[in-house]
């Protein structure tokens, strides 16, 4: 049986890891976890561990260690379903749910955010379903179904303000940047964004300060303001290798690559992608896979190189038809239409 003593333990531990995790010291937060996770014995049934394995797994999947994140996602889903927690059962089934989309595995995806809604439904869990309908919002936007994924972000935000649950209404609202980015609605994408930013600054909330920043760049290059794009771009890139995030450092390389393409700067564009693409290495996101060809296929036909163009957007439709990326594969299948030869 598991000592009370060694559960208050772990909690205390799991706060100081939650402390350290928002002063972005994330190594000494990874190790406060596994100092928690030491305090329970391998057999423990307590309804703690498979909240602390989740908590972890989630440092772990926001520094791109996707298959570490994988093994504590599984092993949380695997003690929740022991206990008989229908609560912690539906975290860790929506937590794979992320895994599997990151992976590009679609119908995977939609079968652990179906459970996932099914189990909290059930434990009667609002906020958490409302996670699951915005995480379902991501999976509508990459498939081109904007509406379907505006309608998903408008009920999960809708009921986060009623809610006031701020933490939440950060994710959506970084969610809804990111939608009207994608259909080229700067000024309303970069009016989520800041609202998301200021509530992720208000909070002490890095990470999710640190992914509006970076969608912000992103934004600000669409509007052509290159030189606040890059202004963003640097603060992404400076807090996410402040935080060890790999996947958020290659984000931001990638952004950087393609403001110095649009500046003429090619032989900085390439050196600048080739360090994302190391950045990125092990972290599994076919998505930035994808996009990071595309910004090759652009550089290769920048320096007149239609050949290693044609080559990386061909990869890059690969990649995105894995991910079922629709609107992405008919942009980039019209660039390759208009290559010469």
């Amino acid at each position: 049986m598991q000592k009370p003593d060694d559960v208050e333990r772990a909690r205390l531990l799991v706060e100081l890891a939650r402390v350290a995790e928002q002063h972005q010291k994330t190594a000494k937060a990874q190790s406060l976890y596994d100092d928690a996770l030491a305090q329970f014995r391998e057999d423990s049934l307590d309804p703690f561990l498979p909240d602390v394995l989740r908590w972890k797994g989630t440092l772990l999947r926001e520094k791109g260690e996707t298959e570490s994140a994988f093994r504590c996602y599984t092993k949380s889903l695997e003690k929740a379903t022991l206990i008989g927690s229908e609560s912690a059962v539906a975290h860790a089934l929506n937590c794979l749910g992320t895994i599997a989309q990151r992976r590009g595995d679609q119908k995977e995806t939609e079968r652990l955010y179906s459970q996932a809604a099914e189990f909290a439904e059930r434990a009667r869990d609002s906020r958490l379903l409302g996670m699951i309908e915005q995480n379902r919002g991501v999976l509508a936007s990459m498939r081109g179904d904007f509406g379907e994924a505006a309608a998903y972000y408008s009920n999960s935000l809708g009921a986060f303000e009623v809610a006031g649950d701020a933490e939440p209404m950060s994710w959506v609202l970084n969610n809804l940047g990111i939608l009207h980015t994608k259909i080229r609605n700067f000024d309303e994408a970069r009016g989520h964004l800041e609202r998301g930013r200021a509530i992720a600054v208000n909070r002490g909330d890095a990470v999710v300060e640190n992914v509006t920043t970076l969608n912000l760049a992103e934004v600000w290059m669409g509007l052509g303001r290159l030189d606040t794009a890059d202004k963003f771009c640097a603060m992404a890139l400076e807090q996410a290798q402040r935080r060890s995030d790999h996947l958020s450092a290659a984000g931001a390389l990638k952004i950087r690559a393609a403001i110095e393409r649009k500046r003429g700067a090619l032989d900085k564009s390439i050196a600048t992608l080739r360090i994302a693409i190391f950045e990125a290495e092990g972290a599994e996101d076919r998505l930035l896979h994808a996009e990071m060809l595309r910004e090759l296929g652009e550089i290769s036909r920048a320096v007149g190189n239609a050949g290693a163009a044609r080559s990386a957007w061909r990869e890059a439709v690969d990649s995105y038809q894995a991910i079922g990326a629709s609107q992405e594969i008919a942009e980039v299948e019209a660039q390759l239409d208009q290559l010469p030869g």
